[in-house]
């Protein structure tokens, strides 16, 4: 289990994020929304360890995450950035391959129990296929199914994710989401993912944390927190929600 513990963290003497508390259970997404500047980004990068937080304390598994080496973090913890680049000249399984560094022995070499996960992270993405081919020719739905892979391949407990569908057409986005969604059942994996799409929030999350401003504005149960009310406050736009007959999830758009 996570557990956030009342975390506010300041850049040049601005505040990113002020008193933010919650805890996440195994096997749970976790959507974090709000508008450009609500903090999603910092508090993904103040989880994974990326930067240190002024305030409060960050649990995982009864662990202390500001207390653990790069190499523990990395084995408990795994990212995928907003940024969707891929390196160049890597090939498709070797940039999965890197997915398993933080078990690497001295010599950096993988053993047949690494080889077997890489595999795995790459069927489970659909990218198997794909393992010859260099990253940076792929489309873009597919280079970011493979950092997915990658992030499989980590074989953590705990999976961030930083917007992974922006920039991404509907069937890449739906079939990304779908990934993950599968992966989350089968190995009980941890998620906390930022999102832009109102909808997918809600299709996908299990709960969600409304941020506004560097603090939680609401959190709690996709449809207690996603209302007309709070969203026209927090986006400052008003926002309206229709459920359809079938009560299959409530359609959000701009109320002109």
């Amino acid at each position: 289990m996570l557990s956030v513990e009342h975390v506010s963290l300041s850049l040049n003497g601005v505040n990113i994020l002020e008193d933010v508390s919650f805890t996440l259970h195994k096997g749970k997404i976790l959507g974090l929304i709000g508008p450009n500047g609500a903090g999603k980004t910092s508090l993904i990068r103040a989880i994974n360890g990326a930067v240190n937080i002024d305030h409060g304390k960050i649990f995982f598994k009864k662990q202390n995450i500001s207390s653990l080496s790069v190499q523990e973090r990395a084995r408990l913890i795994a990212t995928v950035p907003q940024n969707r680049s891929v390196p160049a000249g890597f090939e498709v399984r070797q940039i999965v391959s890197m997915g398993r560094t933080p078990y690497l022995n001295w010599f950096g070499k993988t053993v047949p129990q690494d080889e077997k996960i890489i595999k795995n992270a790459m069927q489970r993405t659909n990218v198997l296929k794909l393992a010859d081919k260099l990253a940076e020719e792929l489309s873009g739905g597919e280079q970011q199914r493979v950092i997915l892979a990658r992030a499989f391949a980590q074989n953590a407990s705990l999976l961030l994710l930083d917007e992974p569908t922006t920039h991404l057409d509907i069937h890449y986005q739906m079939e990304f989401l779908d990934l993950l969604l599968e992966h989350v059942k089968e190995e009980k994996t941890s998620v906390i993912i930022a999102l832009h799409d109102l909808n997918q929030a809600l299709r996908f999350c299990d709960e969600i944390l409304l941020l506004s401003q560097g603090r939680i504005f609401a959190g709690g149960k996709p449809k207690k927190v996603l209302t007309e009310e709070k969203l026209s406050e927090v986006y400052q736009y008003p926002i309206r929600i229709r459920q359809s007959e079938d009560e299959s999830p409530a359609f959000i758009y701009p109320k002109y």
